[in-house]
């Protein structure tokens, strides 16, 4: 579904005369015909995707092959918060499938529409939260059933994991002239935050969300509109024409989690990544 920050994306790209596709797994009708109204702007298009199933993500791809002659911009935005202990039909956990492992299986398959547009940027939306992830390289090991005792933190790992991808992207696809940047938005009080409050399954998560989300909140929060010009800044501004590989936010502004210079750990969850999403030999980015 979709809301909040993507909403606003996809209005800021489609007034200004882009086409838009928009990947979601609830394809609305009602939906495309009322950006159309506010942005006068037919060229917006639907596609179904399940980002809890590497089979949907690889449908789409193929469908994008087949219709897109090219890809200028590409915003890995898709994201939920905190779910219950259950698990994909990959046997994947969830939060980190739908956030992470599908995100960086979709950006491979598109590569070779990327290189044909002068200048291709890719862009992943992350949070504020990367600060307080748990991954270590002890963790990697296990990372194909990675599953938190504690549900709060799947999601904070899930967005570092975009931060290294992001910055692993940068370095493979720079020989193209293609960009790669994450961006943290701040807090954005979406339905995201309803979802993950039902879903909580411990004391620990409870006080987390109930002592942490409000004060991030309280210092950070702004609305959709406010937190989607900054990933407009980096998908169409002139003065990131030849930036990749940065920390983009309006909080801590290029401040990474320690753990993302550590060249090795990053190695390890590429790697890992690669082998979950069963990527072919192909479509592998040496």
């Amino acid at each position: 579904m979709l809301t909040g920050i993507g909403y606003d994306i996809v209005l800021q790209l489609a007034s200004r005369g882009c086409k838009v596709i928009i990947a979601s797994r609830t394809v609305d009708e009602g939906l495309r015909k009322q950006i159309i109204h506010e942005t006068k702007n037919p060229d917006i298009a639907l596609e179904y995707v399940d980002m809890a199933s590497f089979k949907s993500v690889r449908l789409l791809a193929s469908r994008l092959k087949r219709s897109e002659s090219k890809l200028d911009i590409l915003i890995n935005n898709a994201g939920i918060g905190t779910c219950l202990n259950d698990a994909t039909e990959d046997g994947l956990n969830r939060t980190m499938q739908v956030n992470h492992f599908s995100g960086f299986l979709l950006t491979h398959l598109l590569v070779d529409l990327l290189k044909k547009s002068e200048g291709a940027r890719v862009i992943f939306v992350t949070s504020i939260l990367v600060y307080i992830h748990t991954l270590t390289r002890r963790s990697v090991k296990g990372f194909k059933i990675y599953n938190s005792l504690f549900r709060s933190f799947d999601y904070p790992n899930s967005k570092f994991c975009n931060i290294i991808t992001a910055d692993m992207f940068a370095k493979k696809l720079k020989r193209w002239n293609i960009t790669c940047n994450s961006y943290q938005p701040g807090v954005v009080k979406t339905e995201r935050f309803k979802k993950s409050e039902k879903n909580l399954s411990n004391l620990f998560d409870i006080l987390l969300y109930y002592s942490l989300i409000p004060l991030l909140i309280k210092l950070s929060s702004v609305k959709p509109r406010v937190t989607s010009q900054g990933a407009i800044q980096i998908a169409i501004a002139k003065e990131f024409e030849n930036v990749t590989g940065k920390f983009v936010g309006r909080f801590l502004h290029n401040v990474k989690p320690r753990a993302a210079y550590d060249k090795q750990f990053c190695e390890a969850i590429w790697r890992a990544s690669e082998e979950i999403v069963k990527l072919k030999p192909e479509e592998r980015l040496d």
